[in-house]
């Protein structure tokens, strides 16, 4: 089966541009575009991101080109806020023309026809900024996923799915489906998620090792991770895809402590190349397998690395926990070479979100680290 894969290239006259290959896989990827020619080349979208795609409308597969959707992924909005100042910029004349007509007309008490400008400004207000308000959802869900507040997943589940009966750009069913699962199994309700889950199955957005590679991180939720391995190991016999085998050695590597299993899946998947996004991540995985093997120098710097990577984008997915869990090795790895100070610094940042997702045993872990020094 061939995928989709997006990079950013050079071509011969070293211009910059964007390329779209559908092959097998990211390796075979990038030998066609060296083999035509082109150099500098920078995976942008993996098989997993364009698959996801297929989630989507037509009519808004049409108009996120490319281009536009490589714009997005290396410039996105960060707060709320910056989400809608836009929008409010845009109409802010308007708006304001409404509020001033409003505020005379009541100065001179004259309710009916204030009030009746008062609603079609508050009208206008929320029906110029209602297409914003799913991504702000959207971005919501995800960031309490993050840090398992399952409950306000569920509460932006059901309003992302009261904006899709208004709006046409809305967030694909199966991306719904998979994060209320994930909610129910924080909540501990396993057969439920599971029935959840399966809604997903055959979707153009979930082939089946994608499906079954997802179906791993559900277990991992569940923190039944001999299951997640199982599941992961089968995702990766029907599609290798490097951000499986990342997946598989961070729970070799994390929920296993075996530093052999893992180290052998990271060799696997840097056998191919990886999109942007994943490079933090695989910099972290580096980082926790060194720290196991006793190799406290290349650990520190793996893990500052992907540090730095995470703490420069004011918005990605799970970026907090990606940081917070980094921080916490970095703890731990600074602890066995005597920097207790910056240590603690670390923990301190790390702590609350220990505390929030329930990472008792990295938490333990960190504090044996510092107080045996």
């Amino acid at each position: 089966m061939s995928y989709k894969y997006t990079w950013s290239v050079k071509d011969k006259f070293g211009l910059k541009v964007i390329k779209e290959v559908e092959v097998q896989s990211a390796s075979e990827a990038q030998a066609t575009l060296l083999a035509a020619g082109y150099s500098g080349l920078e995976l942008k979208e993996d098989e997993i991101m364009t698959t996801a795609q297929a989630g989507f409308s037509e009519e808004v597969r049409a108009r996120a080109t490319a281009t536009r959707r490589l714009q997005k992924l290396d410039n996105p909005s960060g707060t709320t806020w910056e989400i809608l100042k836009p929008r409010i910029i845009e109409g802010i004349f308007f708006f304001l023309m409404l509020f001033a007509v409003s505020a005379c007309l009541f100065y001179r008490q004259d309710f009916l026809v204030g009030g009746l400008v008062t609603f079609a400004f508050v009208f206008m207000v929320g029906f110029h900024l209602l297409p914003a308000l799913p991504l702000i959802c959207y971005r919501e869900m995800i960031n309490a996923a993050d840090w398992s507040r399952w409950c306000k997943v569920l509460l932006f589940i059901g309003m992302l799915r009261m904006f899709a009966r208004l709006e046409a750009t809305k967030v694909p069913a199966s991306e719904l489906n998979r994060y209320r699962a994930k909610a129910l199994v924080g909540l501990g309700k396993m057969a439920e998620a599971l029935e959840e889950f399966a809604k997903c199955k055959g979707r153009p957005d979930s082939p089946d090792w994608l499906y079954t590679l997802l179906l791993a991180g559900l277990y991992g939720t569940a923190k039944q991770h001999d299951k997640a391995i199982e599941l992961s190991l089968a995702a990766i016999s029907e599609h290798p895809s490097p951000v499986a085998w990342y997946d598989l050695a961070n729970r070799y590597a994390r929920y296993k402590r075996d530093a052999v299993k893992a180290r052998e899946a990271l060799i696997e998947g840097e056998k191919s190349p990886v999109a942007a996004h994943v490079k933090p991540y695989r910099a972290r995985c580096r980082g926790i397998i060194a720290y196991l093997e006793g190799d406290y120098p290349v650990a520190r710097t793996e893990l500052e690395t992907a540090l730095r990577s995470l703490e420069q984008p004011k918005w990605k997915p799970f970026r907090d926990g990606h940081l917070a869990i980094a921080r916490a090795y970095l703890c731990c790895v600074l602890a066995k070479q005597g920097d207790i100070q910056e240590a603690e610094k670390n923990l301190n940042l790390a702590m609350k979100y220990l505390v929030a997702t329930k990472e008792d045993e990295l938490l333990a872990e960190c504090r044996e680290s510092i107080g045996n020094t």
